[in-house]
């Protein structure tokens, strides 16, 4: 119920353009990252002060990214959507990690 709740909720931040469907696709990958990244805290500070929020967004990376957005858990949410609908999700080192533990498979 908790996760139904959560996806419901998140629902209402999917940018245009991606339909519900595969935001429900989208949802157990990018739930496994932010639990391996930041544990669902959006205060979580990483990679020696560079990395900020649940999703860990590594400012010196995405510099159009600003720290309060990137600790901001919707606003990071759809930044996050939008990376993985373009194909971009490898950008989290914890997907890598997933990937190699065989938590989150590949689909080719």
């Amino acid at each position: 119920m908790k996760k139904l709740c959560l996806i419901l909720f998140f629902a209402f931040i999917i940018p245009q353009g991606i339909s519900f469907r595969t935001w429900l696709n989208m949802w157990p990958e990018l739930e496994k990252i932010v639990a391996c990244e930041s544990n669902f805290n959006p205060q979580a500070i990483g990679d020696h002060g560079k990395s900020f929020g649940i999703f860990q967004i590594h400012l010196p990376s995405h510099p159009q990214v600003s720290k309060a957005q990137a600790r901001d858990p919707y606003w990071s949410l759809a930044w996050a959507i939008d990376k993985y609908s373009k194909g971009e999700i490898g950008i989290w080192s914890c997907y890598k990690l997933l990937v190699k533990r065989g938590e989150i498979v590949i689909d080719l």
